[in-house]
């Protein structure tokens, strides 16, 4: 037997897989794919992955902080100051006193962040400090909303030190939901009116700040312009100096002169300090310490600079895209490995864009896509696997392979696992049955793919085919090595191409069957070559035995016949006849013979009839022999059709067979009763002609010989015993029965034949 090359075998095996189960496949891919999507759509626009993202954003930020600023120099009002110089809030005249320290070292713009927004006696002392300074800034606090429905409220110096000042600026911390201060806005703006930040003209003398925003159309309190912070290590980066060590002049000469100065609490007592991303473990950066990040932020070119929603759902989506697209094509460990290959990928993108490029993309989003999408498709593939192997192992049970018992132990899965296994060994056995029922089989047998390439063969066609039969032989090359081109008219299961004359004069007659998927989809053939030379010798051979009876062993009956019709009246009258029962005896045999032979083997023709006209055609080519006898001959009266498709003359036979039975056994001036009705069988119409007779019956055992070849219906027989074989054979050949039904007395003879019913396909 030629097997099927493996990798053909293989290959079949998978594309029939596939069949089965990539349409679903498709569809739980869709839905992985879009439910990730949706779910990084989500994470990445609305703010609830912040958690994670500002946890990433802080240890990026501790990386990237940098060594303070030395030109940026804060004056603290720390606890030493407080013990040195009494609790708070002061005398104004200690901070006109710190300023004209100030301004004697040489101190360049000064960042002043102290709230002096209640009067004071000593205004104007404070009042004339700023004005002798010329470069101190005042801090402005303004909150929304405001009192009376008012859109805003500010909280300002005292007119005459906001006059005396340099200028003023608000000094409003953005804090996130988490409580960090993470940037900061440079502008607050409340319809045509803007509020820059303190630090703002501190950063302006060195380096570029950008422009205020345009006015707003309402009066409604906006930030603008946010920036974010680099802050430069733990609390106490940058370079500090005591309130009180300035104010009594204990600070090295020119060590102020020309430095950016920010003054402002740093004592823990004095509230003023808050969660920074730099201080990880819990401890608080005072607000004039943030400040000073914003500053050196501001003179370092700006924070990093947040992507937009657009660009972070598009970056998100991308990781995920590569991910669902690899479940497609790559095998479950390859799809692991792509995986966290791409969450590290992600981690990677994010740090060197932050470090290197300044630019913060929230990784969370896309990390959680990724890390979701694996999960959920490889929870989906299992319970689409575990049920294909449940839906396999129940089907293998309809076909009939019976499992060695139930699996037992592990989970439902590795129970499943093993019922497949059991049953896919069966079927391993069940292969090696059929091909080993292949090989035995007596005709050349070959088993083609949908693309008519042959994929098993058995001994026989290997014998018939010889070298034809190798590696990528296929149906045209075998039909072209009997001399058959037309090759696919063979492979039309409802067909008849005929037989096929080989060049060594071997007659074969190919037959094909298709085979199917179990969607019903073709997949190929099985082609039978049978080898019909014997038979049709045979067939020569009957065909002459035919000719002999048909003429050859009727003619000398006929003349037998012929000659004792002008017999001389000297022979005996009673030997005349006993010869002339003989002739026609012998006749009858001949002729029932030949008739059994040609209802066995030639083909019918089809017409459409009405049975009960059958019937009484046949009754009217017995009624001399009935009218001989005194026997009426009682048919159905044609009111109603029972049309069949059959051969007419054969079943004018048939039926004329059944009445002469009838006659022949029945007494003389009886009744011979032909009834004609519609039934069913096995779900299709049938019609049933019955024909009784008056006769004497017959036996337990006549009736078992009766439709035999020279069986008879007792021992009062008076023919060959052919009729009712040949009323048989016709019957079964036009898909019908005859059966034998006893009477009381008499017998009855019930055909049946499928009915044709007008209008019903």
């Amino acid at each position: 037997m030629a097997p099927a090359p493996s990798g053909l075998r293989g290959g079949w095996k998978r594309w029939f897989g596939a069949r089965l189960t990539g349409r679903r496949a498709l569809v739980e891919w869709i839905i992985v794919a879009a439910s990730s999507a949706l779910l990084v759509s989500w994470l990445a626009l609305a703010p609830v992955a912040d958690g994670p993202d500002h946890l990433a954003y802080d240890v990026l930020m501790r990386a990237k902080a940098g060594p303070a600023d030395e030109n940026i120099v804060i004056i603290a009002i720390d606890d030493r100051s407080l013990e040195a110089l009494g609790q708070w809030p002061w005398p104004r005249d200690l901070h006109a006193r710190l300023i004209d320290r100030l301004t004697e070292a040489g101190a360049g713009p000064v960042a002043y962040d102290v709230l002096f927004t209640e009067p004071s006696s000593q205004d104007d002392a404070l009042a004339a400090a700023l004005a002798r300074n010329g470069k101190v800034r005042l801090p402005v606090v303004v909150d929304a909303p405001g009192l009376n429905d008012a859109a805003f409220r500010e909280d300002a110096p005292a007119p005459i030190l906001a006059t005396a000042a340099a200028g003023m600026g608000h000094v409003n911390l953005t804090v996130d939901n988490d409580g960090v201060v993470r940037r900061l806005s440079l502008y607050l703006q409340s319809g045509d009116q803007s509020w820059p930040h303190l630090i703002l003209p501190l950063a302006a003398t060195r380096t570029a700040i950008p422009p205020p925003p345009a006015p707003q159309a309402d009066d409604a309190l906006y930030p603008a312009i946010s920036e974010a912070l680099i802050y430069r290590g733990p609390p106490g980066a940058f370079r500090t100096l005591s309130f009180a060590d300035v104010l009594t002049g204990e600070t090295p000469g020119g060590f102020l002169k020309d430095r950016l100065v920010l003054v402002g609490a740093t004592a823990p007592g004095m509230g003023d300090r808050y969660a920074t991303p730099a201080t990880p473990h819990g401890e608080l950066r005072p607000g004039v310490e943030v400040q000073a990040a914003l500053l050196q932020t501001l003179l370092d070119g700006g924070g990093p600079r947040s992507l937009s929603g657009g660009w972070v759902l598009t970056l998100s989506l991308l990781p995920l895209s590569l991910l669902v697209g690899g479940f497609l094509i790559l095998r479950p460990a390859a799809n692991m490995a792509l995986g966290v290959g791409l969450i590290a990928l992600t981690l990677f993108a994010t740090a060197l864009a932050f470090l290197a490029g300044g630019l913060w993309f929230p990784p969370s989003a896309a990390v959680a896509g990724l890390a979701l999408a694996y999960p959920l498709w490889s929870w989906r593939r299992l319970a689409a696997a575990s049920a294909y192997m449940q839906s396999e192992v129940e089907a293998f049970e309809r076909d009939g392979v019976r499992l060695t018992g139930p699996a037992r132990g592990g989970d439902v899965v590795a129970r499943q696992v093993e019922a497949l296994r059991a049953a896919v060994r069966q079927v391993r056995d069940l292969e090696r049955f059929i091909s080993d029922a292949l090989r035995s089989l007596p005709d050349a047998t070959v088993v083609a793919d949908p693309y008519a390439r042959i994929i098993l063969s058995n001994d026989r066609a290997e014998a018939l085919f010889g070298d034809q039969l190798q590696r990528d032989a296929d149906l045209p090359l075998l039909f072209q090595s009997l001399g058959e081109p037309a090759w696919r008219r063979f492979l039309d299961p409802d067909g008849d191409p005929g037989e096929i004359t080989a060049p060594d004069g071997r007659i074969l007659k190919a037959a094909a069957s298709v085979l199917t998927d179990a969607e019903g989809q073709p997949v190929g053939h099985i082609v039978r070559f049978a080898d019909m030379t014997r038979f049709r010798a045979a067939e020569r051979q009957r065909t002459e035995a035919l000719q002999l009876l048909s003429h050859d062993m009727r003619a000398p009956q006929v003349s037998i016949l012929t000659l004792l019709d002008g017999a001389s009246p000297r022979l005996d009258a009673a030997v005349q006849t006993r010869i002339a029962d003989y002739a026609r005896q012998t006749l009858d045999l001949a002729e029932g013979y030949v008739q059994l032979a040609r209802a066995e083997s030639q083909p019918y023709r089809s017409e459409l009839m009405d049975l009960g006209q059958v019937a009484m055609d046949a009754a009217d080519i017995l009624w001399p022999q009935a009218s001989k006898k005194g026997v009426r001959i009682l048919t159905p009266d044609g009111e109603e059709e029972f049309l069949v498709q059959g051969d007419p003359a054969l079943l004018r036979r048939l039926t004329t067979n059944l009445l002469d039975n009838a006659l022949k056994y029945g007494p003389s001036g009886g009744t011979i009763q032909v009834s004609l009705s519609g039934a069913e069988e096995n779900g299709r119409p049938v019609c049933v002609l019955s024909v009784s007779d008056q006769g004497p019956g017959l036996s337990e055992d006549a009736a078992r010989r009766l439709f035999q070849a020279f069986g008879h219906g007792g021992a009062d027989h008076r023919g060959a015993g052919l009729g009712l074989a040949f009323v048989r054979t016709v019957a079964e050949r036009h898909g019908g029965t005859i059966r034998h039904q006893p009477g009381t007395p008499g017998a009855t003879f019930i055909l049946t034949l499928p009915r044709v019913i007008e209008g019903v396909a």
